[in-house]
């Protein structure tokens, strides 16, 4: 092989590669400031965002959905949460976080609402 197709095929590598492959323990709060905790699945660029939380009025709330991971970098994380995928009428969510520690991120989503993932 040449230099080229080696360097060209690590380029490839990394971008396969996602660093938060696993799972992971959610730590955020409902809009009202209630504290949620729920289950985040993530494999290569995709995932399962699951929050324990059960709410009569809203069919949304709590539902499992899927995410798609917008970037994951040795520093950072970003995905969409997309409800909508789940259920047709929900709104996606976008979270964004930074890396703390090897089993932490901490972060924000696109409401404002702080979220913390530890990984299990």
């Amino acid at each position: 092989l040449t230099i080229g197709a080696l360097l060209v095929s690590q380029v490839v590598i990394a971008e396969e590669t996602n660093p938060y492959t696993g799972t992971w323990h959610i730590n955020t709060v409902s809009k009202k400031g209630s504290p949620r905790e729920g289950t985040l699945i993530i494999k290569d660029k995709n995932g399962i965002w699951d929050i324990n939380w059960i709410n009569v009025k809203n069919s949304c709330a709590g539902l499992p959905s899927p995410i798609i991971i917008k970037e994951a970098s040795a520093d950072s994380l970003v995905f969409e949460i997309n409800k909508s995928k789940a259920l047709r009428g929900c709104g996606n969510k976008v979270a964004t976080l930074k890396r703390v520690s090897e089993t932490t991120l901490k972060g924000k989503l696109d409401d404002g609402r702080v979220i913390m993932l530890v990984k299990e």
